[in-house]
């Protein structure tokens, strides 16, 4: 009798995908879930096309299987088709996935799994989602993103029974390499980065220190981009390529009056002298009043570093402004 059931509904389903004028059309009589305890039957009926009094259609079945699937509260669906009162019932055979017990993090540093798990919205005692579960981790994803740390992601989901295990990858900065320059010390460059390998990237933080890398006026162009060793995926490489402009300048002037006659100058200027940052300037004004000075100085500074300033300058006329204030 099994036998002859099982033949029947074989027969039944190979006249599912189309129909011809000389097939039989198969109408649904009841449809049912089975295996579901947690989640309602009508909830799960609610996303299916195959209703009673519908033609029996295997894409339709498929679809159905697939939407049940989706709702992400089974790990597993299937579908028992019997013949039933001259037509078919359909009955989805589903497996639901466990009930949440307890959700904790692994690898997390810059936020504690206290802050994490603000951002989950599944629930201790609830039957776990997928399509949910997915948005929590969304949510905690994009928490790092907002706080600069693009760089971080979900690298695992462990479920074991009814406690869920959330591995996260904070990748950290495993080599900085600054190409480009031929010019200025690489040291100049990586100061003004305020990064150091081990440190973990953080995009706010970078834009603002690549400004004032390109805010020094010693260069061009300045290009940023990442590499992932292929042997370590919790590490990142920080490739940055300049390119350097001429910062050395040469000044003249020339001047004519009617009482001082011809008069002019010459200034020598480097805002990257020896490639280390540091300022120089060196000039004279030749005429009636005669002028000389060089400054030399280091601009830079942190909580470590002082920025200083040397300088010299000799001229051979006096300066008319206390005169016009009447002072001697």
């Amino acid at each position: 009798m099994r036998r002859v059931m099982m033949l029947v509904i074989m027969l039944m389903l190979a006249t599912i995908p189309t129909y011809g004028a000389e097939q039989q059309i198969i109408y649904v009589t009841s449809t049912g879930v089975t295996g579901n305890t947690h989640t309602a039957t009508e909830y799960v009926l609610n996303v299916v096309d195959t209703k009673a009094g519908s033609i029996l259609s295997r894409d339709v079945i498929q679809s159905d299987i697939q939407a049940i699937y989706e709702l992400g509260f089974f790990s597993y669906v299937d579908v028992d088709i019997r013949p039933e009162g001259g037509g078919a019932s359909v009955m989805f055979s589903v497996q639901e996935n466990p009930v949440i017990e307890s959700i904790s993090f692994s690898g997390n540093t810059v936020f504690t799994s206290e802050q994490l798990i603000k951002e989950v919205f599944s629930q201790e005692g609830t039957v776990f989602n997928r399509q949910f579960f997915r948005n929590d981790l969304d949510r905690i994803q994009e928490k790092y993103h907002k706080a600069g740390y693009v760089m971080v992601r979900v690298s695992d989901v462990q479920i074991s029974g009814g406690n869920i295990y959330v591995s996260i990858l904070e990748p950290r900065v495993r080599n900085i390499i600054i190409q480009g320059n031929t010019k200025t010390k690489t040291y100049v460059i990586q100061r003004e980065l305020k990064l150091e390998d081990g440190d973990m990237f953080n995009v706010t933080k970078f834009r603002h220190h690549l400004g004032k890398v390109q805010g020094l006026g010693y260069f061009e162009d300045v290009n940023v981009a990442f590499d992932v060793p292929e042997d370590d995926d919790s590490a990142v490489d920080l490739i940055l390529t300049v390119k350097e402009k001429r910062t050395a300048a040469i000044g003249l002037n020339l001047g004519y009056g009617t009482e001082s006659g011809v008069s002019g100058g010459l200034t020598y200027s480097d805002t990257n002298l020896f490639g280390r940052g540091l300022n120089f300037e060196i000039g004279f004004n030749e005429g009636d009043e005669a002028s000389y000075w060089a400054t030399f100085s280091s601009p830079y500074m942190d909580a470590h570093t002082y920025g200083w300033s040397l300088g010299a300058r000799y001229r051979t006329y006096d300066d008319r402004y206390y005169y016009r204030k009447g002072v001697r």
